[in-house]
């Protein structure tokens, strides 16, 4: 996968790919703890290329998508206001699951709107 950018309701986003090491550095964890993140703030996503992982291409492949998929939901919860907005503890707006959830979901409900043409 290649850099590119992403409009999120306005607002261009940088998506940029970049090793393991360098998104883990960037977050403070240890190798194998991010996937990737979203920096509201200079507009950014970055996606751990993932060369630390052991899986094929293909489900490589799949989890940056999947990565992709998250952090973007970040990025429009931020855009939307909501990152800061929505409480200052236990903010569901920066909620993993529920980001995730959205992430994982998000294709299929795409599916559903799209046979149904509701988009």
């Amino acid at each position: 996968m290649q850099d590119c950018k992403v409009n999120i309701l306005g607002t261009e986003y940088n998506i940029k790919f970049k090793n393991d090491e360098e998104v883990c550095a960037d977050m403070g964890v240890g190798i194998g703890d991010c996937g990737g993140y979203c920096n509201g703030f200079s507009h950014e996503i970055v996606i751990a290329n993932l060369n630390c992982c052991n899986d094929g291409e293909t489900a490589k492949n799949n989890l940056k998508k999947t990565n992709m998929r998250h952090e973007i939901t970040h990025a429009f919860l931020n855009e939307s206001g909501l990152d800061a907005n929505a409480s200052d503890t236990d903010c569901w707006a920066k909620n993993e699951e529920m980001v995730d959830w959205f992430a994982i979901q998000s294709p299929k409900i795409y599916k559903a709107f799209n046979e149904v043409g509701a988009l």
